[in-house]
């Protein structure tokens, strides 16, 4: 029996995103990365945001947010689930945790985003 290529969640996630941000490589690059296996894409933590990202960018993160680690600016962090302490985290932080079809009906080319994986 084959395995399926996206799970239900993630087929939802696909469903959920606009027709003009489906054209887009970033956004292409995004459900790609959906499709590699769980074991292939653990939870990212809080502190690995942190690291790569600049004061008031917008991360999108094809997995789990974990909440290790700190955030000292704000970041608009766009994933498919977070932990409730990485929630609480990026709020405190003054950012804002939201859905990837939320950010992707924002920022439909992608354009100023960054992927961590």
């Amino acid at each position: 029996m084959k395995k399926e290529k996206f799970s239900e969640k993630n087929l939802k996630i696909s469903a959920a995103l606009p027709p003009q941000a489906r054209k887009s490589l970033f956004w292409k690059r995004v459900l790609e990365l959906l499709s590699t296996p769980a074991r292939a894409r653990p939870g990212v933590n809080l502190g690995r945001i942190a690291k790569h990202a600049k004061q008031g960018a917008t991360i999108v993160v094809p997995d789990k947010v974990l909440g290790s680690g700190a955030l000292s600016g704000k970041l608009t962090i766009a994933a498919v689930s977070f932990s409730e302490s990485a929630r609480k985290m990026v709020e405190a932080a003054g950012g804002r945790a939201i859905s990837l079809p939320d950010a992707a009906a924002s920022n439909p080319t992608g354009k100023g985003a960054l992927i961590i994986k």
